[in-house]
């Protein structure tokens, strides 16, 4: 699979279009479909890191096509689990959300993260049901 095969199945993970991209990315539609048409292998490095952060990958992942969503790893006190996929998930909802929408997003976010680490601190769940 080469860059532009990644591109396309990221775009259709996302449910995007490639003119969305371009949006996204800050690139003209032009160049977009002339590099897919001539499917160029000197694209320049400004243009792939853009495509990259258009599509919530870095850049080796969209060069040297390794999907973080299928890599898992351990979690220090918990079980494996499959965090590429996860940030896959959170990066779409985030591409297509207002700012207020990923301010909102944030703010719960950092909820969660306070309640977790005074849970900690406390040595037991607020919740344990909560536990995973």
């Amino acid at each position: 699979m080469d860059i532009y095969e990644r591109i396309n199945a990221l775009l259709e993970a996302r449910g995007m279009t490639r003119r969305d991209l371009c949006t996204a990315a800050g690139l003209s539609y032009s160049t977009m479909s002339s590099l897919f048409q001539r499917r160029s292998k000197n694209m320049r490095l400004e243009t792939i890191r853009a495509i990259a952060r258009a599509l919530g990958v870095t850049a080796d992942e969209l060069v040297l096509g390794r999907d973080p969503r299928f890599e898992t790893i351990a979690e220090p006190e918990g079980p494996i689990y499959n965090a590429g996929f996860e940030q896959a998930e959170i990066d779409k909802i985030l591409a297509v959300l207002s700012k207020r929408g990923r301010t909102i997003v944030l703010a719960k976010a950092y909820e969660q993260l306070e309640r977790e680490q005074a849970e900690r601190r406390s040595g037991r769940p607020s919740n344990p049901s909560e536990q995973e």
